[in-house]
């Protein structure tokens, strides 16, 4: 993924296509939504908030500096800073279990070590083929340990409906993940 990724961004630098951000999009959305969810708690909001992010990313894509940060790092600051100003900007009730000063980047360094050999590159290729409801669910639970009454409340979904995506999603995993020979 990381090399399709800094490929767009080179395409994109050249010259600015919908094209070629529309695969950046499709390649760093579910990240970046699990990103934002984390901060913002409500999946309407975290949203409406991504499309923010991604107008961003369009705006500041010639900034980037390879040299600085690897481009997900970059994508997933401005995803961060951008879901924290929003809960300032919209005065949003911080949930009991978030403080703005405890947001870390784990998630971002996790991506980073998950894609560092090969047979993480294919579990990150496997969960590209979940839908983006069974592929959130599923790194919530397995990547961020949270309870799927949590990932309920997060997506506003039933407890049931999360367990069915999960369900449905670990079957799909394992065939892929073995057909790899992972």
């Amino acid at each position: 993924m990381e090399k399709n990724l800094e490929f767009y961004f080179e395409q994109i630098q050249q010259n600015k296509t919908q094209r070629n951000f529309e695969k950046i999009y499709k390649l760093t959305s579910v990240r970046l939504f699990g990103v934002i969810l984390r901060i913002l708690k409500r999946k309407e909001l975290s949203e409406d908030c991504l499309q923010e992010v991604y107008i961003k990313i369009w705006n500041r894509i010639d900034t980037y500096n390879a040299t600085r940060a690897n481009m997900m790092t970059w994508m997933s600051t401005i995803a961060r800073n951008h879901a924290i100003d929003y809960v300032r900007k919209h005065q949003l009730p911080i949930q009991d279990d978030f403080e703005l000063s405890a947001i870390k980047d784990n998630q971002v360094h996790f991506l980073d070590n998950l894609e560092a050999n090969d047979a993480n590159k294919q579990l990150t290729d496997c969960l590209g083929q979940l839908k983006d409801n069974s592929r959130n669910v599923v790194f919530m639970a397995y990547f961020n340990g949270l309870t799927y009454d949590n990932i309920a409340k997060a997506v506003g979904s039933p407890v049931s409906t999360v367990k069915t995506w999960v369900a449905r999603s670990l079957p799909i995993l394992k065939k892929c993940l073995e057909g790899s020979h992972v």
